[in-house]
């Protein structure tokens, strides 16, 4: 009786190593499969669309491949729009979730690299997670940006600049267009070490300003954004923020409504003789108003 006690418990290690043998065996075929049958054609030209109609611009890949085991990797890609300085990518990551993928839902890991690949600088990465593939249901974007050179991005307002920051936002649904988008999202920034050139003042004049550091935070919740946080503080001076921004189709064209309480410094003062400006002392509060679209904000004093 202790002879076939001892017996079934040799039996029983090696039935489960050949049971968990075949279920790996069979996970595995079923990843290649997946891997093998997967519309990656679909999904790159999807993620293609989305991006130009985020940023309102023209689209160009150079080249595209498959990453392993469920990716896409995009190569030298450019962001342009007439009367504005394209925007160029090194390269741009997207990484799918095998067990989302299997389970019909979305769940991708992006990537995008202004500078060389192999950089840890001017980073932006995030998650977005879909209820569908065809983003038919609610779909939310997560993600950060780090250690971004402001200049390549906005150089034609933009010397100089670091920036970090965070965002997480939700739709109902990805299909929707923007005029009828519903959903809500934060949105927070901080750029450091500022340099702002050619800010229009009218009658032909342009301001530059610089600033050590700017931090700004928005609450959107449909087509309006808040402005919980807008302040900054350098050698031309310090200011506060308030107002909001209502979103509009390209992101472009959206429309700012706020008003800036900005404390000069020495910095300001000494430019505002040239330009015309009211001479007030260091110190002195003045309010503007800046107002119009995106591409073409203007400062009412």
């Amino acid at each position: 009786m202790g002879d076939d006690r001892y017996l079934m418990t040799i039996k029983w290690p090696d039935a489960w190593r050949e049971i968990l043998a075949w279920t790996a065996g069979g996970a595995c075929i079923l990843l290649l499969c997946l891997i093998a049958t997967f519309p990656y054609g679909m999904l790159q030209a999807r993620v293609v669309t989305e991006l130009a109609r985020a940023t309102g611009m023209d689209v160009r890949v150079v080249d595209w491949a498959v990453g392993f085991p469920l990716g896409l990797e995009w190569r030298n890609i450019t962001l342009s729009k007439p009367n504005w300085t394209p925007i160029q990518l090194a390269a741009l990551q997207a990484q799918l979730g095998v067990m989302n993928a299997l389970s019909g839902t979305l769940g991708l890991d992006v990537v995008a690299k202004l500078n060389e690949p192999s950089s840890p600088t001017g980073l932006a990465k995030g998650t977005v997670t879909a209820a569908s593939l065809s983003f038919a249901g609610p779909v939310s974007i997560k993600g950060q940006v780090q250690q971004v050179d402001l200049s390549k991005l906005l150089r034609r307002y933009v010397t100089r600049g670091t920036l970090n920051g965070e965002f997480s936002h939700r739709v109902e649904s990805g299909q929707t267009t923007l005029s009828a988008m519903k959903g809500e999202g934060t949105w927070t920034a901080v750029a450091t070490d500022l340099a702002i050139d050619q800010i229009p003042l009218g009658n032909g004049r342009i301001l530059s300003l610089a600033f050590s550091r700017v931090s700004a935070g928005l609450a959107c919740r449909d087509l309006r954004c808040d402005v919980i946080r807008l302040e900054g503080d350098g050698i031309d001076g310090s200011f506060t923020g308030e107002g909001f921004i209502t979103l509009q189709q390209p992101m472009q064209h959206s429309q700012l409504n706020l008003t800036v309480t900005v404390i000069p410094g020495p910095g300001f003062a000494s430019k505002a003789g040239t330009l015309g400006l009211p001479s007030l002392p260091p110190g002195t509060p003045m309010t503007v108003k800046i107002i119009g679209t995106l591409a073409q904000a203007r400062i009412a004093l």
